[in-house]
Order: C-alpha cells, then sequence, then structure tokens
C-alpha cells in the first residue's frame, strides 16, 4: 500500500505539465513527516498527523529595494493568514493549503493590493487502481518568487505545498506586469498490473491570465502523459513515457499556438532511508501554428532531483530542462532552470529556511521576424534569472512566533529582446513579522 501511495505522490505533481516534458524529478520527501511539519513549533506548517487543520493568522512589515526601479524604496504592511488540512489516509489521502492576505502600501504612487493560493490533492486507491486529482489556483500582484505564496516577505518560505516541494515555484521569468490569475488542474491514474509493474496517465490544464489589459501575454495549455512503469527491486523503478504539450496564446497575441512532443526514460533510486534520486531525458519536439516566427525545432527534455529527509531537516535538489508558455513575458521559451531549498528545524524554537533558483531561458520566437499584422508581441531574446532567500523563525510562546527573512531577484537579458516588461535589474525584499499559530485541531479520519 505505501509503494502505491509513493507512486501516486510522483505522478500527482503537477509542475513538470507546465514545461511539456516529463514527470518532475525534483523528488518529493522520502519521509511522510518532512523537518518543516515537525519538531519545531515555530511558525505556521502543514499537519503531519491524520485528520488534522493548521491555521495561522499573521502582520507583517516589508521593505523592498529597486523593485520599482534602481534606488527605489517602497515599504507595505502585509495582514495576512493561512490554512492547512491532510487527512493522510491509506485509501483517500487528501491535503490541502490555503494563504492569502492584503499588502497595504506605504509608498506614493504605489496601490494596496491583495494575494491568494489554494492547492488540493485527492488521492483515491481502489484494488489495483490508483487515482489522483490536484488544483493549484493562485491571484498574484507580481511575479512570484519565493515561499509558498511566492510573495517576498510574508513568512511562508519552507512552507511545503501539497504534491511536495516541486509543486510551489520553481522558476519563470519576472515581469512588471500587475494582476495575473494561474489555475492547473491535473488527474491521473495508475493500474497495478503486478506488485512490480504499472501503466500510468497523467492530463493537465492550465491558464495564466494578466488581468491589467495588454500588460502580460496571455496563455493556457493542456498536457498529456502515458507511462509503463517497473520496480526493479525495493529501490529502484525505470519508465518509460510518451508527452504531448499544446501552448495556446490570447486573442491579444493572434491566437498563435505551438506543441510538444517528446518520449523519456525515467530512473528512480531510493539511495537511503533517506535520500531519494530519479532523472529522466529524452528528445523534445516543437511545432507551431506560425513558423516564420517559431520555427519548428529539436531539442532535448530533461530533469534530475534529489530529495532529502531526516530528522529535523528537509532538502530538495533540482534541474529541469524542457520548453514553456513564457510567463507572460515571451511567446513561448525554452528554460534550463537548477533549484535547491532546505530547511532545519532547531528543536521546538527554531526553523531556518533558505530556498533559490537560477534559470537561463531563450524565446522561441525568432529575431528579426516581422509580426503578424495588427499586433506587436515580443520577439527573441536570452533571460538569466536569479532568486532567492532565507527567513529565521522563532517561537515565542505557545501560539506565537516570529520571523525575519531576506529575498534577493536578478534578472538580465540580451538585446534581442523587444519587449517592455520584462523585470531588468537587481531588487532586494526584508521582511519581518509575527504569526500566530494555535494548537492544531483534530478533525478525524476520512
Amino acid at each position: 500500500m505505501r509503494i502505491g501511495i509513493s507512486i501516486f505522490a510522483l505522478l500527482a505533481t503537477p509542475g513538470c505539465l507546465l514545461y511539456g516534458q516529463a514527470t518532475p524529478t525534483a523528488t518529493a520527501p522520502v519521509s511522510s513527516t518532512p523537518a518543516s511539519n515537525v519538531g519545531s513549533h515555530a511558525g505556521f506548517r502543514l499537519p503531519g498527523s491524520d485528520g488534522t487543520i493548521h491555521y495561522e493568522l499573521g502582520a507583517s512589515q516589508i521593505v523592498q529595494y529597486g523593485y520599482f526601479g534602481s534606488g527605489n524604496v517602497t515599504g507595505s504592511a502585509a495582514v495576512s493568514g493561512g490554512i492547512g488540512y491532510s487527512s493522510m489516509s491509506t485509501k483517500a489521502p487528501f491535503d490541502m493549503v490555503y494563504s492569502g492576505g492584503v499588502l497595504i502600501s506605504e509608498s506614493s504612487g504605489q496601490n494596496t493590493s491583495t494575494y491568494q493560493d489554494l492547492s488540493v490533492s485527492q488521492g483515491l486507491m481502489a484494488g489495483r487502481w490508483v487515482f489522483g486529482l490536484d488544483d493549484s489556483v493562485s491571484y498574484l500582484p507580481q511575479s512570484p518568487t519565493t515561499g509558498y505564496s511566492g510573495i517576498p516577505g510574508v513568512g511562508d518560505i519552507g512552507v511545503i505545498p501539497p504534491g511536495g516541494p516541486t509543486a510551489g515555484y520553481t522558476g519563470g521569468l519576472l515581469t512588471f506586469s500587475g494582476d495575473r490569475v494561474d489555475n492547473t488542474v491535473s488527474g491521473s491514474a495508475e493500474r497495478l498490473f503486478t506488485g512490480k509493474t504499472s501503466a500510468s496517465a497523467v492530463g493537465s490544464w492550465s491558464i495564466e491570465h494578466f488581468l491589467n489589459g495588454n500588460e502580460g501575454f496571455d496563455n493556457s495549455g493542456v498536457s498529456g502523459e502515458a507511462a509503463l512503469n517497473h520496480r526493479i527491486d525495493g529501490r529502484d523503478t525505470i519508465s518509460a513515457n510518451a508527452v504531448y504539450s499544446l501552448f495556446t496564446f490570447g486573442k491579444n497575441e493572434g491566437g498563435i499556438n505551438f506543441e510538444t512532443r517528446g518520449v523519456n526514460g525515467v530512473f528512480t533510486r531510493l539511495l537511503s532511508r533517506t535520500l531519494s534520486l530519479e532523472v529522466s531525458a529524452g528528445p523534445q519536439w516543437v511545432t507551431s501554428s506560425d513558423k516564420a516566427l517559431i520555427p519548428n525545432s529539436l531539442s532535448a527534455a530533461a530533469s534530475a532531483g534529489l530529495g532529502y529527509a531526516h530528522g529535523l531537516t528537509n532538502a530538495e535538489l533540482g534541474y529541469t530542462r524542457g520548453v514553456n508558455g513564457g510567463s507572460g513575458v515571451q511567446l513561448g521559451g525554452l528554460s534550463d532552470t537548477a533549484s535547491a531549498g532546505v530547511s532545519h528545524a532547531y528543536g521546538r524554537e527554531w526553523l531556518v529556511a533558505v530556498t533559490g533558483s537560477y534559470s537561463h531561458t531563450e524565446a522561441l520566437t525568432k529575431s528579426n521576424v516581422l509580426p503578424p499584422a495588427g499586433l506587436t508581441i515580443p520577439f527573441g531574446g536570452t533571460f538569466s534569472t536569479v532568486f532567492g532567500g532565507v527567513q529565521v523563525t522563532r517561537r515565542i510562546s505557545r501560539s506565537l512566533s516570529g520571523y525575519a527573512s531576506y529575498t534577493a531577484q536578478h534578472q538580465s537579458y540580451d538585446s534581442k529582446f523587444t519587449g517592455v516588461n520584462a523585470f531588468n535589474g537587481t531588487s532586494h525584499t526584508f521582511g519581518i513579522g509575527i504569526t500566530y499559530t494555535p494548537h492544531a485541531l483534530r478533525l478525524g479520519q476520512f
């Protein structure tokens, strides 16, 4: 039964489907009780026991340097909240986490804004079948970076969303575009033929919509994957899969679309009780509706990941390469992304979390090409994007904790990029806050 749940966890993670490639390989924790859930009562974390619900209320002060222009200092006060629930049922595991808040601007020329994030994951084991359904939706006033919410300074660095660490924000281009809605829905099914062999399928739908007119480039995607999996022994599993993705852009971008197709080999190994490895690689074909703008191409999709969980420490290291929708900055991009994260609890009083990501992205659109009639869209360009953060949380009393965080982001691009909405430069965000997190409520088994 435990094997079936671990297979489901790998299949259910939705993040990879936005890249038109194989099942994600920045592995989920090998422990069912990662350090961010146990060993410390400092700050908000997801439940680590069956049928419990955790919630929190927080207030913080955030200062940003360089985000709205070089040398520009802006401040805001934030009021936030979060709630997490986990049933951890062996037959129908369910996880949910929500975070939201208000960012009250203290600087002239900047508006008060809100953010909302919700992720749910439902599994079902019925005989030799394993099913999964995931939904992740967000409303954000800026490009997501660190933490579960993607908003720097609100105190959620180190909170692991349903589906494992890779379901959070692990890369993407930074844009000046404001309010946007992102939603990804995925479903999975697996049929166990024997104790070692199974067939699986995953389908996903996603959308990125910018609410402020032409500030960002709306896009949507659908993906499908079929795989054959075989467990060699108690440590090693191999898989082969075929993947298809379709990315479509909004009417303001002429409804341009492109497709990706790929086949991949996947190898997973449990290196020890605390360390797991997963790698995948294969060719990836790109075809588009406008071959002058986005030429047909052949490249490689690949990913690799290490997951570690032991005692009070939880860590991950991952790499992905593949095609994506362009984050509202480009009409598609080919990205190489490396990410890392670690959290460690020092007893019940302290929790330290560090996370970071680097991406190198090349536009799928060619430079020096005339756009379709009536359209003004970005062309070309190579981007380098870096962001990361650190947060220290200290328990003050039974229900109160305080935190301090620092987040940095940097992005640069070459002269071939013709767009105007991409962030260019370096910014720093400092946050300090207090969080009220009462004892968990037990709702029983489901």
